[in-house]
């Protein structure tokens, strides 16, 4: 029989929470603006932050800039009628 030393339990890599948000500001013109913002949150291992963390980011600021294409989509459409 082999010898085994054991050194105790085994530790569970950590977990951590992993925030990411943008915010973009449109001008609207004649003095208006219009305000855009994102955020997410989730929980990953910590070896994988990084990743996740890009990621959400990549999420976010693709939602933020899709309601920016529509509103300059709906305000390029008022001003061309």
């Amino acid at each position: 029989m082999e010898n085994v030393i054991l050194l105790g339990k085994p530790k569970p890599e950590k977990t951590v929470e992993v925030v990411r948000s943008v915010s973009f500001k449109l001008n609207l013109g004649n003095y208006q603006s219009m305000d855009f913002f994102c955020s997410q949150k989730t929980q990953c291992l910590e070896g994988e932050a990084g990743v996740v963390s890009a990621d959400l980011y990549d999420w976010c600021y693709e939602q933020v800039m899709e309601s920016v294409r529509q509103i300059k989509k709906k305000q390029a459409d008022r001003e061309a009628s």
